[in-house]
């Protein structure tokens, strides 16, 4: 945790199992913040998804955090392009209707699908005057402009909805892509976007669109067998089907990340929990399937705390964690969210099944205007009380003409999260180098009592017992936390 899992990367909304549909395009009466980061964990900024496409936030954030953990290059991955692809493909397959228009909902494995496909593509390239923006117009914007087309444009006919070339057409001048990013699409997919990254195409080198396979996010270190780097490629893995979304949604590969629902009997959560911990103390962004209902949110935190009494704004919706804090840890008592827990044991103990999740804490697309309660560093963060996420939130199949409720029913509001497989436990941010043993540098680059760039291991003994606890310190940045632990770890006052 940042506290428990310190800097681990992380973030935003999808869609229950059978829903593809996002709870929330904008945070209602949300204060205006300044976009704000964590600073003590590996994470890329908060952003304000304009549209309901949370699904695609989570995991472009998901995907930004693995790789900012391991190599330290802070991404900026378009959400606008993945949506321009789903659409794509949306509009050819009939996903909309008369009254709602465009279907905007997804999957985590639908957006690794689009991913694993066409590339990662910078946001600074796809829509440059949005490359340093929080909130997206140009999607808003850009789906008006779709379903206007559906309704009464060019989209309107049957024909040239199937047609990819008048589809991607249409695209093209409802995101407003200038002249050199049709054309880098066009070189690198074909204008009908028929080669793709598994089907012959070839991507441009410097022009702002990676491959998933260029991208290390990993070094795989099995206690048996070779070693290796991990791409965001092996985490992306293949999907069960290769024909259709629904087989999408099912990963598969040696390091494939996949969504595991969470258990509907209460004896079976703990261990659930614990897999979550897990991954989080070893610093990999999960992410959250979880219900929103916004007439439980606390207006001035953000927090949800209980069931609502009465039914809100409702739907879907996806994040990365964060943070969690936990009470009742054997020996310890409660370990709180934002507070640096370096004590290896205590972490054990947070894994205990007697252990009590209060709350996680998630990095949320809805913005930068709610905190909690530590400070203005966790602008866009949301506390998710355990109360609401195990509890039965209020919901309404249908109503009569009146606005009564005629058949209500209830949903969960934790559904599933998105977890990586147990080969993950061999996968470290040690050095991008597949050389498992350097040699050691025994000079350190800077003092030990100050900030700076990542400090070699075997350059003090200090540094040694630190890096143990936290490999952040040695493999990305020597920062305030890592001069914090030379006073509680190796018992040395700096001045």
């Amino acid at each position: 945790m940042s506290h428990l899992l310190h800097r681990l990367a992380l973030l935003p909304l999808l869609a229950l199992p059978f829903l593809p549909a996002c709870g929330g395009e904008d945070a209602p009466n949300a204060a205006s913040g300044d976009e704000n980061e964590v600073v003590d964990i590996p994470n890329t900024g908060v952003k304000n998804q304009a549209i309901g496409n949370c699904w695609i936030y989570a995991t472009t954030g998901w995907a930004e955090s693995l790789r900012l953990g391991y190599s330290g290059e802070t991404l900026n991955i378009s959400e606008s392009y993945l949506s321009y692809i789903d659409w794509f493909h949306g509009i050819q397959e009939g996903d909309f209707s008369d009254k709602d228009g465009l279907e905007t909902g997804g999957w985590f494995g639908e957006a690794a699908e689009y991913l694993r496909r066409y590339g990662v593509m910078d946001e600074g390239t796809f829509i440059p005057e949005e490359a340093g923006s929080e909130k997206s117009l140009r999607q808003k914007q850009a789906l008006d402009y779709i379903n206007a087309s559906l309704r009464s444009g060019v989209l309107a006919e049957a024909n040239n909805r199937r047609d990819p070339n008048k589809v991607r057409d249409e695209l093209d001048k409802a995101f407003k892509l200038s002249p050199e990013v049709i054309a880098l699409l066009d070189e690198s997919f074909g204008h009908d976007l028929s080669r793709t990254l598994v089907k012959g195409a070839t991507i441009p080198e410097g022009k702002g669109l990676r491959a998933p396979s260029s991208l290390e996010v990993g070094f795989y270190k099995p206690k048996v067998g070779g070693s290796r780097v991990i791409t965001l490629a092996d985490a992306l893995g293949t999907p069960s089907s290769e024909f259709s979304s629904v087989g999408w949604r099912t990963r598969k590969g040696n390091f494939a990340w996949n969504e595991s629902a969470y258990p509907s009997s209460p004896n079976n959560r703990r261990s659930f929990q614990i897999r979550a911990q897990k991954a989080m103390h070893a610093r990999r962004p999960v992410i959250l399937v979880w219900f929103v209902d916004f007439n439980a949110m606390d207006r001035s935190t953000g927090a949800f705390r209980n069931i609502p009494t009465s039914i809100g704004r409702q739907g879907g919706h996806m994040s990365v964690l964060e943070d969690y804090q936990v009470s009742n840890v054997p020996g310890f008592g409660t370990l709180e969210a934002g507070v640096v827990v370096t004590d290896p044991k205590a972490l054990e103990a947070a894994l205990s099944p007697s252990a009590t999740l209060d709350f996680l804490r998630i990095k949320n697309s809805w913005g930068s205007g709610f905190e909690p309660p530590q400070g203005t560093e966790l602008k866009g963060y949301h506390d998710l009380y355990m109360a609401y996420l195990d509890g039965q939130i209020p919901t309404c199949n249908s109503r009569d003409a009146a606005g009564n409720c005629t058949s209500p029913g209830s949903q969960r509001g934790l559904t599933a999260m998105v977890l990586p497989p147990a080969t993950w436990d061999d996968v470290t941010v040690a050095p991008t180098s597949p050389d498992p043993d350097p040699e050691p540098n025994h000079t350190c680059d800077h003092d030990l009592c100050s900030t700076g760039d990542k400090l070699v291991a075997g350059c003090n003994p200090c540094v040694d017992q630190i890096c143990k606890v936290d490999p952040y310190c040695c493999n990305t940045s020597w920062d305030g936390i890592c001069v914090k632990q030379v006073s509680s770890i190796c018992k040395s006052t700096c001045p």
